[in-house]
């Protein structure tokens, strides 16, 4: 956990796991901060923005892609042009392309979109 440039912000790096318990951590990290600070009489919230003059908060996912036991994102030799494998550029050619209907998903809530603009440390373009 530290600091982060947002007014009050703070950043709680959760380790890597699979899915499944990556979304379970999100949520129980969330819970448990909001229990602590509620014991404190503050508030803590997880809105992406919560006032329009500031930078706002956002959650991000770190990707990596397995197959028994190997990296198969990366590529094994400097043959790539990006260090991605054929299957990793393949991967991020088809997150781009879904960008859009992943969006759905990643930002549900229509106070997400006051945040997706540029210079506010979003990803406010599709590249």
């Amino acid at each position: 956990m530290h600091a982060e440039a947002g007014n009050g912000q703070y950043e709680m790096a959760l380790g890597y796991t699979t899915c499944t318990y990556a979304a379970n951590n999100l949520i129980f990290m969330r819970k448990v901060v909001r229990a602590i600070a509620n014991k404190h009489g503050l508030l803590a919230t997880f809105v992406p923005k919560y006032t329009l003059d500031d930078i706002g908060s956002g959650s991000h996912v770190h990707l990596s892609l397995w197959q028994n036991g190997q990296n198969v994102f990366q590529a094994s030799d400097a043959s790539s042009q990006h260090g991605m494998s054929k299957v990793g550029e393949e991967l991020m050619a088809g997150v781009l392309d879904h960008l859009p209907s992943i969006l759905a998903f990643t930002t549900p809530l229509s106070n997400s979109y006051d945040r997706i603009q540029p210079n506010t440390w979003s990803g406010a373009y599709q590249c």
